[in-house]
């Protein structure tokens, strides 16, 4: 009866499409999040087998399978929300007693630039659209905090002021000596991310569901931009940067890859070529490093997830940071 009772409470919702990853709430696994899931959940909690389910059935992600999860599930199909993927084990780093998470991001291929979704807001300088194959990499959870840098570095170069903001006013040239005293105290090869990698991970990887900023079409629910922050509001507490991961995630379960600030990428600044290309590094050479991702005082056009600009490798500004990457 209560199984019954649900799915007549159920049957008029869309059922929320699963992409190509184990998605939270798909119990029966067939690719989607339906009513069908939540019946399957109930079951093997009846049946004593919760624990057989996997991951996809702990919906509310505590680590544990019961009837909170079936609250969880429901609550998620009636708001019409998406379920957050699950994402492969990150690796942990820890400096100078500041802890940082790498995400695995799954090598495969993708169309890079001005792609359908971001219709007539895209400008020449983000076409042709071209193919990309990329293989598989780490990237930070989060943009570099200034508690990171600091236990690098020893230094503290940002306007604003606290450990859990991200770092700027660190030029591209800065961000090569922290990358470098970083690769000293853990013996790995850390790096910036190219600019394939960079836009790869912010559409969500392999996991894409094809939103024109990082995480949503919703620029709020992922983002610190001037929507929700402003020139007008210095003085009080939403100008600036924010905490990083204070808003929600893409499909990887990366922060703030939209808004907060734009981040530096490895690569010379150049146009782009529409020949399909694998693992590119961008141009040999050149006067500009690329920046990408949108800041907390530009508007909506600047993050979105093929938006992208270049300026000197010595620039600095309270806009721009970074984000680490890690090959595999």
């Amino acid at each position: 009866m209560i199984v019954l009772s649900l799915a007549l409470l159920m049957s008029a919702l869309w059922p929320l499409n699963a992409v190509a990853a184990a998605l939270r709430g798909d119990v029966n696994g067939d690719g989607k999040v339906t009513i069908a899931d939540v019946t399957s959940l109930i079951n093997g909690l009846l049946v004593g087998n919760a624990g057989g389910l996997g991951d996809v059935a702990d919906v509310n992600a505590d680590g544990t399978v019961n009837i909170a999860d079936v609250t969880a599930l429901i609550n998620h199909l009636l708001s019409g929300s998406e379920l957050l993927p699950i994402a492969a084990d990150p690796e942990e780093f820890t400096v100078g007693g500041v802890s940082f998470y790498m995400i695995p991001v799954e090598g495969g291929s993708f169309m890079m630039g001005a792609t359908a979704e971001q219709g007539s807001d895209a400008i020449d300088r983000e076409k042709p659209v071209h193919q990309v194959v990329l293989s598989s990499f780490y990237i930070g959870q989060t943009e570099v905090t200034q508690a990171l840098w600091q236990a690098v570095t020893g230094e503290t170069p940002s306007y604003f002021n606290g450990g859990d903001l991200p770092v700027e006013q660190v030029s591209w040239e800065d961000c090569q000596t922290f990358i470098a005293a970083l690769n000293g105290l853990t013996g790995r090869q850390f790096r910036l991310p190219t600019e394939a990698e960079w836009e790869f991970a912010a559409r969500g990887g392999n996991m894409s569901c094809g939103y024109k900023y990082a995480g949503s079409n919703s620029l709020s629910s992922v983002a610190w931009y001037s929507g929700n922050d402003s020139w007008e509001s210095k003085g009080t507490g939403a100008y600036g940067t924010h905490p990083v991961a204070t808003r929600n995630p893409n499909e990887l379960l990366l922060f703030d890859m939209s808004g907060n600030v734009h981040e530096w990428c490895q690569d010379w600044y150049g146009n782009y070529s529409s020949e399909a290309q694998a693992d590119p590094a961008g141009p040999a050479s050149g006067t500009m490093r690329v920046y990408r991702g949108g800041s907390w005082y530009f508007d909506e056009w600047f993050c979105r997830v093929s938006f992208r600009n270049g300026v000197s490798p010595s620039y600095r500004s309270y806009g721009i940071g970074l984000r680490l990457a890690l090959s595999d």
